[in-house]
């Protein structure tokens, strides 16, 4: 594991807002020196090796992360816990923020999402109906903020009991279809009666496309 690298990177790490405000990490060692450690070693896909006593044994909670348009999957570990918000880190030190289950912003990736307003979003997934806007910050070619804002309706399209490395869960599938002046992208969403996101494929940006993550 690139133990180094990513300390390197998690030292300099911050998760912005659709203003690129800084966001303070909270708990961000807190366990990772063996949060998945093992796991990130493998060098093969790890939804082939993965398992859930080996999910279970992590110091830290764990996610499957994979770009639908590459055949590769990646595990990243939580390292902070900012209230509603929580990013994720990978071996190779990329990063993913999460509010709600929702993606806000990403590090690595490329054409990253540096920030995102998605304040109503969570909401209208968790009624499975109505509209919402979301707001997102890309960097432009001269490192200036690009924003683009989007309209998006949602429609829950069936309840179905997903099965995530030996646990089984209870969901409604939530489609949220969205459009605005750059383009427009579909997600979707698996959440269950709590308002927790198990398993979502959602849009991050023009190059790295639809992400497919579970919650491990």
């Amino acid at each position: 594991m690139r133990t180094l690298s990513l300390l390197m990177v998690l030292f300099g790490l911050t998760a912005c807002g659709p203003l690129a405000q800084n966001q303070p990490l909270v708990n961000a060692f807190q366990g990772l020196a063996s949060a998945g450690a093992d796991i990130w070693e493998q060098d093969r896909d790890p939804r082939e090796t993965l398992t859930r006593e080996r999910i279970d044994a992590a110091a830290n909670d764990l996610l499957l992360f994979a770009p639908v348009n590459e055949e590769v999957a990646s595990v990243f570990a939580r390292v902070a816990v900012n209230a509603d918000r929580v990013t994720w880190v990978s071996d190779e030190g990329d990063s993913l923020t999460l509010r709600d289950g929702i993606v806000i912003a990403t590090r690595g990736l490329g054409n990253d999402l540096m920030g995102a307003d998605v304040a109503q979003v969570y909401p209208a997934i968790v009624r499975g109906s109505g509209r919402a806007q979301r707001v997102h910050d890309y960097l432009g070619g001269e490192d200036q903020i690009i924003r683009s804002i989007f309209q998006c309706e949602m429609a829950t399209l069936r309840n179905e009991v997903i099965e995530i490395f030996q646990r089984q869960y209870r969901t409604r599938v939530v489609r949220e279809t969205c459009t605005g002046d750059t383009g427009g992208f579909t997600n979707l969403y698996w959440i269950d009666a709590a308002g927790a996101i198990w398993q979502s494929r959602q849009w991050v940006s023009g190059r790295v496309g639809l992400v497919d993550i579970q919650k491990l």
